[in-house]
């Protein structure tokens, strides 16, 4: 038994300026189909979506800079009066 599995394509046209943003997110041998399937996620439809979802969304790491900023003025009184 023989299967041919062809897969559609469609050609976008893009202005620079997201093309640009698309290669900055586009990672060595990704495509950059797989990079609007990773940035673009299906909409969430139901309530269980949403919660899946949120699992699976990962917390940034801070800024090492603004963390020691933040913990710096811990403490200290505000001027206002």
């Amino acid at each position: 038994m023989y299967f041919l599995c062809v897969m559609s394509y469609k050609t976008l046209t893009v202005r620079t300026e997201a093309y640009a943003r698309l290669k900055k997110l586009k990672a060595p041998g990704e495509s950059f189909s797989d990079v609007i399937l990773r940035e673009l996620p299906e909409p969430w439809q139901t309530c269980g979506d949403v919660l899946q979802g949120l699992r699976n969304i990962q917390a940034p790491m801070p800024d090492a800079k603004f963390m020691a900023a933040v913990l710096k003025g811990r403490g200290r009184r505000s001027r206002r009066t």
